[in-house]
């Protein structure tokens, strides 16, 4: 009878996943994004409220800094893109393993390729790397980023970043549909899947 294959790699890591290697649904995986988004958004235009406010005594929900003065245009853009990525980072490394609040709900870890926990700098590649500067659409972070290069460029490209970091967003959804993994860029970047949590 042949020997099970053993991971040493992931068993010497005290911090073992629960996890199963079954694909994680499309539509639990996208359910979820939209409630991360959503509520890392709303934390992340805090500090933006905040100072437009200050400067048109207006509390405007608006993600446009670029409407504010040099240099606070530049302060409330790095303030939320802080806000945004600790939400994606802090959460999974801090409360629950791998996960955000909504990835917790529907049952989805994020894990290194060993499936072991992630940790700081696998989450920073992913989200901050790849999500935010290489797929660069769907995330209010990469909104941010984008009115900060505008700001110091003195230039709007806002319509070459919907070209380019759409279609680069649209291929990276649709190769996560199309592959067995369901792994999108940002995942291969980082060196991380998603997995089923099994619970106890």
């Amino acid at each position: 009878m042949k020997k099970p294959k053993i991971n040493y790699a992931a068993f010497q890591n005290k911090k073992m996943i629960q996890s199963q290697p079954t694909t994680v649904n499309n539509f639990n995986r996208l359910f979820a994004y939209i409630i991360d988004w959503y509520a890392a958004s709303m934390l992340a235009g805090i500090p933006v409220v905040l100072i437009y406010s200050i400067f048109f005594q207006d509390l405007e929900i608006t993600q446009n800094i670029t409407e504010l003065p040099y240099p606070y245009s530049i302060l409330a853009g790095i303030m939320a893109i802080i806000i945004y990525l600790a939400y994606f980072i802090f959460v999974p490394l801090k409360i629950y393993p791998g996960q955000t609040f909504a990835k917790k709900i529907m049952n989805i870890q994020v894990v290194k390729e060993d499936d072991s926990y992630v940790d700081f700098i696998t989450l920073l590649k992913r989200e901050a790397i790849g999500v935010m500067i290489v797929e660069g659409y769907i995330a209010a972070s990469s909104s941010y980023f984008h009115q900060m290069i505008n700001i110091f460029i003195g230039k709007d490209l806002n319509d070459i970043y919907v070209y380019v970091f759409g279609i680069i967003t649209a291929l990276s959804m649709l190769w996560a549909c199309a592959s067995p993994k369901r792994k999108m860029f940002h995942d291969y970047i980082a060196g991380t899947k998603l997995s089923i949590v099994v619970e106890d």
